[in-house]
């Protein structure tokens, strides 16, 4: 997930200057990092940075989704997909699109609202989960889900056994508070 120190270390190694790496960390406030890198950095950087601090979701989870991949070998993508939102996982749909282009929903719901299962601390005392609620009137610019979509991709990739790219970040519960789900879309590479 992307936190503080993740985000600082991946713009060192991105060769961004040091006095622009100091300007987007500032207060360490998450929300306020990521406004400030929306700002300075180019999109495709900012994209690559927040996608390179992805969970993997831990090795039981990913040794899982080699074993969907493993065994979905030699069905089309559209049985794949077919697959994997009738028989896997309830709280995630996948749409082919066509045009090498596929959405990725993830829908966990909480007292009726779409919540989001992020722990990385905004500020002392809050995580990015907490803005899907109403206690802070703050939100999340969309762009920090491209960590979460980054996850999202390379589960899809060992399931599926295509390469994808994320393309979009369409919504998220931390940006909607909570009205909206996680809604990626990815391009098939």
């Amino acid at each position: 997930m992307a936190r503080v120190y993740g985000i600082k270390k991946k713009l060192s190694l991105n060769n961004v200057d040091e006095k622009i790496v100091k300007e987007i960390i500032g207060n360490e406030d998450l929300v306020d990092v990521i406004s400030r890198m929306e700002r300075l950095l180019d999109h495709d950087m900012m994209r690559e940075i927040l996608d390179s601090c992805a969970c993997g979701g831990g090795q039981k989870f990913l040794e899982q989704c080699k074993m969907i991949g493993k065994d979905l070998t030699g069905k089309s993508l559209d049985e794949k997909v077919n697959h994997l939102n009738n028989n896997i996982f309830d709280w995630e749909k996948i749409i082919f699109n066509g045009n090498n282009l596929l959405t990725g929903i993830l829908s966990y719901k909480g007292n009726e609202k779409y919540k989001c299962v992020c722990s990385a601390a905004v500020k002392k005392g809050m995580t990015v989960s907490d803005l899907t609620g109403d206690k802070d009137d703050r939100t999340m610019p969309l762009s920090y889900c491209f960590c979460c979509a980054g996850s999202f991709r390379c589960h899809l990739q060992l399931q599926l056994g295509v390469e994808l790219k994320t393309k979009e970040i369409v919504s998220s519960p931390i940006n909607s508070k909570g009205q909206k789900p996680c809604e990626f879309i990815f391009e098939i590479l």
